[in-house]
């Protein structure tokens, strides 16, 4: 099969990005400003003249290049027009494996490989979305009964939902209330605000707030609109945000301003229980993606990497 590894300096990034732009699983994540500004360094896999591409995001460490997932890019794989089967998945896989030694990396929704245990470690993940092309109320109608409760609750708190471009006041709030949960370092979020202004002056952020009459923040999310895609990427809420259900009014005013216009949310992930439960009000429908994982590093550095 015509497939060929490429370093970034070769890969051509116009036929790159018109290749995902057609791709039928595409995902803003493999676009290669996206890529440029999350990943540390990255290379590819090509089919034929670009009618398939898988990009590897690498680092090295104590002189090892491995593949790792990038903050803020839940998934990767391959992407194309048309459909790649399980085995063309694992010869993607097997050629990236002769580059990179040592792998942790995600594939995507669309990337369906069978159960290869000799090769790969694999684990399904979890990736909750809702599709918003109906009415608001023909939406609202298959809401769990937990959240339709919640809603009429809501009237009592008085709470506001607020348009805004300030994607700082979204980060800086994120780091704020998740420094101890999430796994991220000042470099992850200094890229991540560079990519956030090159998307927002094409358009492509969806930055909403909850907050109370006396103008106090209780939730915000920021999102990434890709095709017909809302994907959120850093949701957040304060103690007196979770105590007023603003989270529950954040997501249910979002669904209602975006129904019926051929859209999908994306509400990315999630395997925490609480959170899974959480989306679970709003959909039940689970586009799982795979990860992966291989360590054919030498002894005895192998076992420092399990």
């Amino acid at each position: 099969m015509p497939i060929h590894y490429l370093p970034y300096k070769e890969i051509n990034k116009l036929k790159w990005d018109q290749c995902i732009k057609q791709s039928a699983n595409k995902l803003i994540y493999a676009e290669t400003v996206y890529l440029d500004q999350m990943a540390t360094n990255w290379d590819g896999i090509i089919l034929n003249d670009y009618e398939a591409v898988m990009p590897l995001p690498w680092r090295i460490k104590f002189g090892i290049k491995y593949l790792y997932q990038p903050a803020f890019i839940q998934q990767g794989g391959i992407y194309s027009k048309d459909q790649v089967d399980s085995n063309t998945i694992k010869e993607f896989l097997q050629l990236a494996m002769i580059h990179f030694k040592f792998a942790e990396i995600a594939l995507n929704y669309s990337n369906k490989l069978e159960i290869f245990s000799d090769i790969f470690i694999q684990r399904e993940r979890n990736n909750f979305i809702l599709s918003i092309e109906d009415t608001y109320n023909n939406i609202a109608a298959k809401y769990k009964n937990s959240l339709l409760g919640k809603i009429k609750r809501l009237s009592k708190f008085n709470l506001k939902y607020i348009t805004s471009e300030n994607y700082h006041e979204i980060i800086q709030l994120f780091r704020q209330l998740y420094k101890e949960k999430v796994r991220l370092n000042d470099i992850d979020y200094t890229n991540f605000e560079n990519l956030c202004n090159i998307l927002s002056k094409e358009n492509r952020l969806v930055i909403r707030q909850v907050s109370t009459s006396n103008g106090e923040l209780l939730a915000g999310v920021l999102m990434i609109k890709d095709n017909n895609r809302i994907i959120n990427l850093m949701p957040c809420i304060t103690n007196h945000g979770k105590m007023k259900y603003a989270n529950y009014f954040l997501f249910n005013s979002l669904i209602e301003e975006f129904s019926n216009q051929g859209m999908l949310i994306d509400f990315e992930g999630s395997d925490i229980s609480g959170i899974e439960i959480f989306y679970k009000n709003f959909t039940e429908e689970n586009q799982t993606y795979t990860f992966i994982k291989w360590n054919n590093l030498p002894f005895p550095i192998n076992i420092f990497k399990r």
